[in-house]
């Protein structure tokens, strides 16, 4: 993913946000689910050392078998950072599948939008960062299957994806029109009735919100201004095969 001083700037906010929230000395992990002394890979390096290996397993079990939302809170500035990495991205758990834990209600945890509005904040500036990153970002360096993956990873913990699909819209680069172009001939929108399961599955609202932005003549339009830009480029047929499946 494109490392923008915005993308690095947010994950400032987010150390600086949350940095109130220290390692305790034991992160109880679930006995049932993990082995002993599971967690005492998290306290063998500071926080800003901790690698994927490190962090893969707590960051897939975090809230539900492993700890509480404040443990959480103390990890999740690194997690986050890991995500949008170079180096071992592909060894690391799906973003989509963190960014869910931020809606995620229990007797220990709950949804960011309760949260101190600093913490909010930096979230929020976190994803448009990333967002912006990934929109820009040859779609042949994205992690996550690409700019749809992140879309759909953002929309797990965002209940209105209006300001994402704005920039979108708004973004002028080649490498968001052919994020955009290869999303719809890659991922079947906006042609499918229905979400086909996985993340989308319990977030059909923000599915059809996608689904609907991309049959806007706007859109249709984008596209038709890259066929015009663009089409003597070696990626050019992309264009053309996104808008002859548009609506």
């Amino acid at each position: 993913m494109l490392q923008t001083p915005a993308l690095s700037e947010s994950i400032e906010n987010l150390y600086r946000a949350f940095q109130p929230y220290e390692l305790r000395p034991h992160t109880d992990a679930c006995p049932c689910c993990h082995t002993e002394g599971a967690d005492l890979g998290l306290h063998r390096k500071p926080l800003r050392k901790l690698s994927t290996s490190d962090l893969r397993d707590y960051a897939m079990d975090a809230i539900y078998t492993w700890g509480t939302g404040d443990d959480f809170k103390h990890f999740i500035s690194r997690i986050f950072e890991l995500l949008v990495s170079r180096q071992e991205r592909h060894d690391f758990v799906d973003a989509a599948a963190v960014f869910r834990k931020l809606m995620y209600e229990s007797w220990c945890s709950n949804s960011w939008r309760t949260w101190p509005t600093a913490e909010q904040a930096a979230i929020s500036n976190y994803f448009h960062a990333v967002w912006n990153a990934a929109l820009n970002s040859n779609p042949e360096e994205l992690p996550f299957d690409g700019v749809h993956g992140w879309i759909q990873a953002i929309a797990q913990a965002e209940n209105d994806l209006g300001s994402y699909l704005d920039h979108w819209l708004k973004s002028d680069s080649i490498n968001a029109h052919r994020n955009l172009a290869l999303m719809i001939t890659e991922e079947g929108f906006p042609r499918a009735g229905r979400p086909s399961g996985g993340y989308w599955e319990d977030r059909r609202e923000q599915w059809i919100q996608l689904n609907d932005w991309l049959r806007m003549p706007e859109v249709r339009q984008k596209l038709a201004n890259a066929v015009e830009r663009w089409s003597e480029m070696p990626f050019g047929g992309e264009f053309f095969d996104a808008a002859s499946v548009l609506p």
